[in-house]
């Protein structure tokens, strides 16, 4: 079982990484496994296997608050629409709703016996989706905290979920190789897309709804139609695993993170890579755009998150 860091460790950390001039945010005791960025772009947060979830002022890089209320590894974080709350899922198989004013749990969502790796929220705010290792995916009513519906089929570990078609279908990703397409209101499932040969992983989808990117150990990113419901194309660079995908709010670019410990941006009009951001010592573990699509953010196994140009591909150093 995953240990918090003694104090001490961590200290040795901070002190390795925390060389003067560096843009980084340093405070996690252990990987970084996901990160958002608030609906404002004014502020970030991060998910680590420290078992904490932090809240960062974006432009002074600086650390807000710590959230601190799961029982082991936090996978996955996201903003609620308001800016003002947050949800974090947990290997403690909990999801938690969070206030970011006062830092306090406002709800804990059960239902899951099994790692809580991903979730999603609907463009309205009102439904949140989660994938688990329990091999199901679940949707949960947010004014009641509750789940309303279980999706199963998947064979193995779901990876990912994300909203899609007008917010009434979901895809999920797995380690069963498949993505998998479901009709929210009745939790069936529609299709089962294959063309992976391992793990996916990570999964993405453009704001109209209609196309699905997905990230798997096989190194490959490939595009999904998902109103046809099969493949349309492949984006090849990583050469190594695939552990995150985000697209632009303008659906042009994507970002996607790997085991070759490189972020590289994508457009997606043009099916090519355009930039690649080295900077991590180890596989870079999550990605995100802010809302203006100027800047991304990566978290990595490195423990490190790092703020980025997406015009001059350089970090961004804090301001005062």
């Amino acid at each position: 079982m995953t240990m918090r860091m003694p104090a001490a460790a961590l200290a040795l950390v901070l002190a390795v990484f925390a060389a003067p001039g560096r843009a980084e945010m340093l405070g996690h005791g252990a990987m970084v496994n996901s990160v958002a960025v608030s609906p404002d772009g004014r502020q970030l947060l991060s998910a680590s296997w420290d078992y904490t979830v932090r809240l960062w002022d974006l432009e002074k890089q600086a650390e807000l608050r710590v959230l601190d209320g799961h029982t082991a590894s936090v996978n996955t974080v996201l903003f609620l629409p308001d800016g003002r709350g947050a949800l974090s899922g947990s290997w403690d198989h909990a999801i938690i709703r969070w206030d970011l004013a006062s830092g306090r749990e406002t709800a804990r969502l059960t239902g899951h016996v099994n790692n809580v790796s991903g979730i999603a929220l609907s463009r309205d705010g009102r439904w949140l989706a989660s994938a688990s290792w329990d091999r199901t995916a679940k949707l949960w009513d947010l004014t009641t905290n509750k789940p309303i519906r279980s999706f199963e089929g998947h064979d193995a570990n779901v990876m990912q979920v994300a909203f899609a078609m007008d917010d009434t279908q979901l895809v999920t990703v797995s380690y069963d190789l498949s993505v998998r397409l479901w009709d929210i209101a009745t939790g069936r499932e529609l299709a089962q897309m294959t063309g992976h040969t391992a793990s996916v992983n990570a999964v993405a989808v453009t704001p109209d709804g209609r196309t699905a990117l997905t990230g798997s150990t096989d190194g490959q990113i490939k595009r999904w139609d998902l109103v046809a419901r099969r493949e349309v194309g492949s984006l090849a660079g990583h050469g190594a695993f695939i552990t995150s995908l985000a697209i632009s709010k303008d659906g042009r670019y994507a970002l996607s993170g790997g085991g070759d410990r490189l972020m590289r941006l994508w457009d997606l009009n043009e099916g090519r890579q355009v930039l690649q951001f080295a900077g991590h010592d180890k596989p870079v573990w999550s990605v995100a755009f802010t809302p203006d699509g100027k800047r991304a953010v990566s978290g990595g196994y490195d423990t490190v998150i790092k703020l980025w140009s997406l015009e001059s591909g350089r970090e961004i150093a804090s301001r005062p």
